[in-house]
């Protein structure tokens, strides 16, 4: 498919996106998420955007919040906000490098922008960045593709790896699910193929060999307003 740069069609959008967020409550499911992250806690936002609703809701929250994002336009609007205990990076997850290690990585609507080819390499990454018994909730399509999109008029790209994949893969990198929801629905920003919250345990092994087992791991029911927590 051709090339789509979404860094520049998201600093075209920036303005609009800005609108758009300050208006929209954060998610039922991110508020869940935290209460399984220690009080003061570190916690990556990947695809921070202007950081609402979500970094403002961590910050409230007495976390210590990492934002970091493609967009410079977005990275200006986050850090505008002078939100407490938060920074603000523009970053590509993929290149990211730090000594910070997290209890908490959030990646809510962002991985889908990593390129179909990279994105065997995400899991690992995220691992890396993670303190022992820390948690990571992310959203993703749930069939192997490759598409384009528009919001706000600009062409976007998205891909994604089959559910099952991404299954083997978190296992591969040492990372536990504890939640995997298909066709997650909330009030606040619709549908989503996949919803997963994973866990890295304090005794973490990678499993180089993992295969997939979907009757294991996968809800097939969709939910408002609820986290189904398989352990």
């Amino acid at each position: 498919m051709p090339y789509i740069n979404n860094e520049a069609s998201y600093d075209k959008i920036s303005d609009d996106w800005q609108k758009f967020r300050n208006k929209t409550e954060v998610n039922k499911c991110i508020v869940e998420f935290t209460q399984l992250i220690k009080p003061g806690g570190r916690i990556l936002d990947i695809g921070c955007g202007t950081g609402r609703p979500i970094a403002e809701f961590l910050s409230l929250s007495g976390f210590c919040v990492t934002g970091i994002d493609i967009s410079n336009e977005m990275i200006k609007k986050a850090r505008a906000a002078n939100l407490e205990n938060a920074s603000f990076l523009k970053q590509d997850i993929m290149d990211y490098s730090t000594d910070i290690k997290y209890d908490g990585i959030i990646a809510f609507d962002s991985l889908w922008h990593i390129a179909k080819n990279r994105q065997p390499h995400i899991y690992g990454k995220i691992s890396s960045l993670m303190n022992n018994n820390a948690y990571f909730l992310f959203t993703h399509g749930n069939r192997n593709n490759e598409t384009e999109g528009t919001m706000f008029g600009q062409p976007f790209y998205y891909g994604a790896l089959s559910a099952c994949e991404v299954h083997t893969l978190l296992k591969r990198a040492g990372l536990k699910i504890i939640s995997a929801i298909e066709n997650y629905k909330e009030k606040t920003t619709g549908e989503r193929d996949l919803l997963v919250v994973a866990k890295k345990p304090s005794q973490s092994k990678a499993i180089k060999n993992a295969r997939c087992d979907m009757s294991q791991i996968f809800a097939k029911k969709s939910f408002d307003y609820k986290i189904i927590f398989i352990i």
